[in-house]
């Protein structure tokens, strides 16, 4: 005679259960770090773009290198970022022209709290 026999084969809802309790506790876990890593990444976009933006001004006044374009790159300027962020590029530069004909020049990006993003120094030959 045959018996009838209990089949173990599958998971119960106990141990289904469990597992998914345990995966929420990691999950909860590691949500602090996920939200650091993803408020860092959007800090380093806007500084990279901020950078970019500053070298394109160095780079349109190394184009034309005249005191008017100097005065220009100089003067206040405003963009966005990538997230829609408003980014402020304004600087400052030595006498143009100068003794050596070369023309220092400091600019400075901000964002609008106010942190500096980026800050680019540059030397520029006017002829």
């Amino acid at each position: 005679m045959r018996g009838s026999m209990v089949s173990d084969e599958g998971l119960g809802i106990v141990e289904v259960v469990i597992g998914m309790l345990l995966l929420a506790v990691i999950a909860v876990a590691i949500l602090p770090a996920l939200w650091q890593g993803i408020q860092y990444s959007s800090q380093q976009s806007a500084t990279a773009t901020a950078t970019r933006e500053l070298n394109s001004l160095i780079e349109g006044i190394r184009e034309n290198p005249d005191c008017g374009q100097i005065g220009t790159a100089t003067s206040a300027h405003t963009f966005t970022d990538g997230s829609g962020a408003t980014i402020t590029s304004a600087g400052s530069y030595s006498a143009c022209p100068a003794p050596s004909r070369t023309v220092t020049i400091a600019l400075t990006a901000t964002d609008a709290g106010g942190y500096v993003l980026a800050t680019l120094k540059a030397i520029v030959y006017v002829p």
